[in-house]
């Protein structure tokens, strides 16, 4: 399935009334912020919140170190790096109608969404944190540590002023990170997208691919 045909499928599923709440995750640089963003210009504006979540990446994570790598700081990829409970808190606002003020960042001014919206969907690391039972459908992109660098660089230079050689020392211990912590999360997620070396893969997670092998078995007795 091309990006595309993906899109395409969501915007039907939406417009249908199939998909209220949306929640799309993966590690940083996966593709994920991209993709939320092209789903969300081919939909009408006028409907659809899109809440993106890096704002609930808490500032205070140097105050605590992981467990099993007290050597190295926190990162994203663990989940007490985030503030979910205030994002729990304003996802149920806004699906029931309320309007909240989006946090305010350097690179992205607060905004009020506004609970009129039937539509929700929801961006970031932070989702695959949450509670599943949160969304229609959830949406997981992960790359090849390569990939992810190479993106990372191109990102975090120009819209995050962040130091190449920074980027470059701290990537393996990301990396590790994610592998250790949050790789987990994918299996959890509807549908799992592999942009590794710029591709565009759609798979099932385990827990899809089980349920249809014994569809199958069933069917085939």
């Amino acid at each position: 399935m091309k990006k595309k045909d993906l899109i395409e499928q969501l915007v039907s599923e939406i417009e249908t009334g199939r998909i209220r709440t949306l929640g799309i995750c993966g590690h940083g640089a996966s593709g994920k912020s991209t993709f939320a963003q092209e789903l969300y210009q081919a939909l009408d504006s006028t409907t659809v919140n899109l809440l993106e979540t890096d704002p609930y990446i808490t500032s205070e994570r140097h105050l605590v170190v992981p467990k099993q790598a007290p050597n190295q700081k926190v990162t994203a990829c663990l989940p007490v790096a985030h503030e979910l409970a205030s994002l729990q808190r304003d996802i149920l606002a806004l699906k029931a109608g309320m309007d909240i003020l989006t946090i305010d960042e350097p690179w992205k001014p607060s905004e009020v969404l506004t609970g009129s919206k039937p539509i929700l969907i929801v961006e970031g690391m932070s989702v695959g944190f949450l509670p599943k039972e949160l969304f229609d459908k959830t949406i997981c992109f992960y790359t090849d540590e390569e990939t992810e660098l190479k993106r990372r660089l191109a990102r975090d230079t120009t819209m995050r002023n962040r130091d190449a050689s920074f980027i470059l020392a701290s990537h393996q211990m990301r990396r590790e990170q994610y592998l250790r912590y949050y790789r987990e999360t994918e299996s959890k997620a509807d549908i799992l997208v592999d942009q590794s070396e710029d591709t565009f893969k759609v798979k099932m997670t385990h827990e899809k691919t089980v349920f249809y092998r014994y569809k199958s078995v069933i069917l085939e007795r």
